[in-house]
């Protein structure tokens, strides 16, 4: 990722993500925490020092959200996390969904983001892309199937203010590129 020159820029290999082990792999401690355990997650070097998370398609709705992290390893597969967000004392265990890296926090507004690039290295074949705020709403959600007649039509939208940037699926050989204002 590069966040430093505007437009910021992010590539296939910028998400950092991993499936939350289904059944119990998030569980509400007596603090407030959660902790959280997933296939193995590789930090992205480069995004602001206060690593933040976001959990997206939980089972159980109330562990959806962002959370800092407080313990666990970049390459781990458990880490207790802190929700920005109060989950009701005595939630059930939850599994499946998804634990993401929010590469970029605070709010920013996006005048423009534009998918470069689109479907090269993969003509005839489907590509989607996917991006979302903090709390796991989605701020680019575009999936473009193998007969589409013309890629260039589906790689620009305005967005304007958003919580925060965490790319979920960027297709290879392509770049999103994002410009602040």
């Amino acid at each position: 990722m590069q966040i430093q020159n505007n437009p910021w820029s992010f590539v296939s290999t910028d998400p950092a993500t991993a499936a939350i082990t289904g059944g119990t792999g998030l569980t509400l401690n007596a603090d407030g925490t959660v902790t959280i355990t997933s296939g193995a997650l590789t930090f992205n070097t480069g995004a602001e020092s206060n690593l933040g998370f976001t959990v997206l398609g939980a089972t159980a709705a109330a562990y959806n959200g962002f959370y800092y992290r407080i313990s666990g390893a970049s390459g781990a597969t458990t880490f207790v996390m802190q929700p920005q967000f109060v989950i009701p004392a005595g939630t059930a265990q939850s599994g499946a969904g998804t634990l993401a890296q929010v590469l970029y926090r605070s709010k920013v507004r996006i005048e423009d983001i534009s998918w470069q690039n689109i479907g090269v290295g993969a003509e005839g074949a489907a590509v989607s892309m996917q991006i979302v705020d903090r709390n796991g709403n989605d701020v680019w959600r575009a999936a473009i199937p193998a007969t589409a007649p013309n890629l260039a039509q589906l790689n620009r939208g305005k967005v304007y203010w958003v919580a925060g940037l965490v790319p979920i699926s960027i297709p290879a050989n392509t770049e999103v590129l994002v410009t602040v204002n």
